[in-house]
C-alpha cells in the first residue's frame, strides 16, 4: 500500500484558499452556503493568479512554485466579487 503524494505548491494553495475563505466567511459570511462559496472563490481566485503570473513571467514574490502576490491578490479579488455579487 503506497501513500498519496500530494504536490507541495497544490498543498499551500489549498491551504491558503481555506485560511482566505475563513477570514472572509469571519468577515462577510451570513451563512454555511457563503463559508463553501468563499473556498471555492479563494482557490479558483489563487489558482488564475498563479495562471496569469505564469504567463506573463511575473516574479514579484514566489515561494518555491507559488507566487505568493498574485494568487492572493486573485483570490481576495474573487472573494470580494462574490460578496458584492451576492448582494
Amino acid at each position: 500500500m503506497s501513500a498519496i503524494w500530494i504536490p507541495p505548491a497544490l498543498a499551500l494553495v489549498a491551504v491558503l484558499g481555506l485560511v482566505y475563505a475563513s477570514l472572509a466567511y469571519l468577515v462577510l459570511g451570513k451563512s454555511w452556503h457563503d463559508g463553501l462559496w468563499f473556498f471555492v472563490m479563494a482557490f479558483g481566485g489563487f489558482w488564475v493568479g498563479e495562471l496569469l503570473a505564469y504567463l506573463l513571467g511575473l516574479e514579484v514574490f514566489r515561494l518555491g512554485q507559488v507566487h505568493l502576490v498574485e494568487g492572493t491578490l486573485f483570490a481576495w479579488l474573487f472573494i470580494f466579487a462574490y460578496a458584492w455579487l451576492r448582494g
